[in-house]
């Protein structure tokens, strides 16, 4: 009997191996790992417990025995019970389950020492319930199979429950070989039972996985040995197949890539093949069935297809977002004007030729004259296309070895490459300048342009894009001082000119940080009564080691560098400083004028700023005026008018600055948001000559028409005064009645006003 006992257990333990192997196949499946256990710890309870366990003797081995087969026993409960809630998704708490098996397998223990028959008859009736609890976990709502094996589990309870029937100790031969049956039975369920849900997961997966890769909107492809053997629907379409059966025809690859790159994606498969942890991303041209270029973006890495290595490659069709990356390189590259090259690729080329050893060439640095003249006075539109129309002329009359380039709005480049020589050069610019002889016509108008070119070689006048740029700037504007059509090359004198601009430029910035502006205000007088009506805010820089530095050199500086946005906004903010002092002092404000630059307006959020500071420092409109020259609101209309208006309307003081000194008319006069009129200095200087007082007196008409205060400028004697009052002048401002004053002084005269 006990070898029959041990055969059982024995074939129990192979089972339960078994389960163990299908578990290593599909590890995911923890309940097939807890039967496999379940069934090894049985066969160890069975062999322990009845096949090899002593007489009851009272020996140390003796209980060692009973413990080991207690535990096994109990173990193989608690682990069958934990796979079939497992299977059935259901909690398993170990906290509430461990303690109630370790009691289990204490009583056991317990149950054996008093009577060995007591303990089988105990374990019998634990492991019948455990099998019966699985057979209704695992039947409940089963399907077939599932129900298979809860009847199992109900016989194995049974079994269980009639080992002790027919022998107390449990050693007849029956109900082993009936449990051994219904364990095979229960086994081989368990592992059917296991395979079908792995096999219908696995075909649930795989159709899940179909569907992604069908409604995938990248395209899949596997290629075994340069031969399609799968595209998913996104694939085909990039392609411009109808049919994986199209795609998949012989020889139907290699047609879709360009010459130049069958042996890079050749080489790029054989070593995708030969890695299976390659993983190459790549992008390049592909031709579609229709014959169209298509560019793709792809991801290539290792599969196993049907047994034989492929390629799988991850693809999307990037034609789109390149060719917005071209038309962005385009732009970047390119003049939308012009169509001819821009700065960008002008100095992208230079870097290119400005190496050591490279071969001597020169540059062009050409600047229409007067070009703001046609803007101005026949519009922008005839301006654009006199630009394109000069550009279509030198893209066709150059030379092969030149290129032309816009570097600015009137400012062109030509690259003359393999030129050497300066005579060659001379001989390019003049028949350059020659092409320009010929007028052109643009929208009915016949315009004749001018140019002023400055020239520069490489290596003599620089070894680098930005010097050789510098140096045919500085060569172009000596070239614009001559009058004419004319040009220049460049000589090293002009470097000490451009370098005193770069200092200039430089230390602006630094000035602006430390504080060396510094503000004077010129007192402005009501005309026959000449009480002070407001003052003029002069910047002032106080350069160490320099002195004063005149605005007529700074300002301009300031203006081509961007730095006049700083520096403008310092001046306002020192006004407003004072202002403010000013306004707690007297408790009201006579205006203060500040001149603002046209680049300043070409921030569109520079009258919103403005008045957002004056708002934010309590201060009233009315208490700035604003001066612009009449030349700079002439060329930059478009960007001061909106801005004027805004200001004007919020009740900010408006002037027409330098009056007289420009081109402007009656119209533009009507249209600006100004309130004020200062005539320039030119006009007040010759009163009371006739002429002159003709002028002042046509002007003052002008203005009094239009409701403007006029300002004369420039007061330096009585006569000009007086001249300038009866002519119809409200207000009068210069040296004779006051000079430019400094704080403390400009404040003394704010107290003899307010004490009046």
């Amino acid at each position: 009997m006990t070898a029959l006992i041990l055969i059982g257990s024995g074939l129990n333990a192979l089972l339960g191996l078994a389960l163990l192997m299908l578990w290593r196949q599909a590890p995911q499946y923890l309940y097939v790992r807890y039967w496999g256990w379940s069934w090894i710890l049985l066969s160890g309870a069975l062999s322990l417990g009845l096949g090899l366990l002593p007489d009851q003797d009272g020996s140390i081995f003796h209980k060692l025995m009973v413990g080991a087969a207690a535990a096994f026993a109990m173990g193989s409960m608690a682990l069958r019970t934990a796979g079939a809630r497992i299977y059935r998704q259901l909690p398993w708490e170990r906290r509430v389950w461990l303690p109630l098996y370790l009691a289990m397998m204490g009583s056991l223990m317990w149950l054996a020492e008093l009577d060995h028959r007591y303990a089988v008859l105990a374990a019998s009736i634990y492991l019948a319930i455990g099998a019966w609890q699985c057979a209704w976990w695992m039947g409940r709502q089963g399907d077939p199979g599932e129900r298979f094996v809860a009847l199992c589990f109900v016989a194995a309870g049974f079994v269980h429950v009639l080992t002790p029937a027919f022998d107390p100790l449990g050693r007849s031969a029956v109900p082993h070989v009936a449990g051994l049956f219904v364990q095979t039975m229960l086994s081989l369920g368990l592992i059917l039972l296991s395979v079908k849900r792995a096999h219908a997961e696995a075909r649930q997966q795989a159709e899940r996985f179909g569907r992604l890769a069908q409604h995938s909107l990248q395209g899949l492809a596997v290629v075994s040995h340069m031969r399609l053997v799968y595209a998913n629907p996104a694939a085909l379409k990039i392609h411009g197949f109808a049919s994986l059966e199209e795609a998949m025809q012989p020889n139907s690859l290699l047609p879709l890539l360009p010459p130049e790159q069958v042996q890079e994606v050749l080489n790029r498969h054989r070593q995708v093949l030969a890695d299976p942890q390659a993983h190459i991303e790549w992008e390049g041209l592909r031709l579609s069935r229709d014959g169209r270029q298509i560019h793709v973006h792809g991801l290539s890495s290792y599969t196993d297809w049907e047994g034989e290595p492929a390629e799988l490659t991850v693809m999307l069709d990037d034609s789109s977002r390149q060719a917005a990356l071209d038309a962005l390189r385009r732009q970047a590259l390119h003049d939308e004007l012009t169509d001819l090259p821009n700065r960008n690729f002008a100095v992208d080329r230079l870097h290119q030729l400005t190496y050591t050893g490279a071969p001597p060439f020169a540059i062009l640095s050409a600047d229409m004259d007067r070009f703001q003249l046609v803007n101005e006075s026949l519009g922008h539109e005839v301006g654009d296309g006199l630009l394109q129309a000069v550009a279509r002329r030198l893209c066709q009359e150059l030379p092969v070895n030149a290129t032309l380039a816009r570097l600015g709005e009137d400012q062109f480049l030509v690259l003359l490459e393999g030129v050497a020589e300066r005579a060659e050069v001379q001989a390019a610019v003049e028949a350059m300048l020659a092409l320009l002889q010929t007028p052109f016509r643009v929208q009915g108008a016949e315009l004749f342009v001018h140019m002023s070119v400055g020239v520069a070689q490489f290596p003599r006048d620089g070894r680098d894009a930005n010097g050789l740029l510098r140096a045919g700037d500085a060569a172009m504007r000596a070239a614009k001082a001559r009058a004419g059509i004319s040009y220049a090359f460049f000589e090293s004198s002009m470097k000490s000119d451009s370098r005193a601009r770069l200092e200039m430029e430089q230390a602006i910035s630094h000035a602006i940080v430390q504080g060396q502006f510094v503000l004077e205000y010129q007192p402005k007088f009501l005309a026959h009564s000449r009480r002070l009506c407001g003052f003029e805010a002069l910047v002032r820089w106080e350069r160490p080691g320099q002195g004063r530095v005149s605005p007529a050199d700074f300002v301009p500086a300031a203006e081509r560098t961007g730095q006049i946005h700083a520096l403008g906004a310092l001046i306002l903010d020192i006004v407003m400083t004072q202002l403010r002092v000013w306004l707690a002092r007297y408790g009201r404000l006579l205006p203060v004028a500040v001149n603002v630059s046209p680049v300043q307006f070409e921030d569109g959020g520079f009258a919103t700023g403005l008045l957002g500071e004056l708002k934010a420092r309590a201060l009233p409109p009315e208490a700035l005026e604003i001066e612009i020259t009449e030349t700079a609101a002439i060329a930059h209309l478009d960007q001061v008018m909106p801005q004027l208006s805004l200001l004007r309307g919020a009740g900010l003081l408006c002037a027409l600055d330098d009056f007289g000194t420009g081109q402007s008319s009656l119209t533009l006069l009507r249209q600006l948001p100004i309130g004020a009129m200062k005539l320039d200095r030119s006009m007040i200087a010759p009163l009371p000559e006739p002429d002159a007082s003709a002028v002042v007196q046509v002007s003052c008409a002008l203005g009094q028409a239009l409701k403007l205060d006029i300002v004369a400028e420039g007061v330096e004697t009585e006569l000009q005064a007086q001249s300038a009052e009866s002519l119809g002048c409200t207000q009068l401002q210069g040296f004779y009645l006051g000079r430019p004053l400094p704080v403390a002084q400009a404040q003394a005269l704010l107290d003899q006003w307010a004490s009046v």
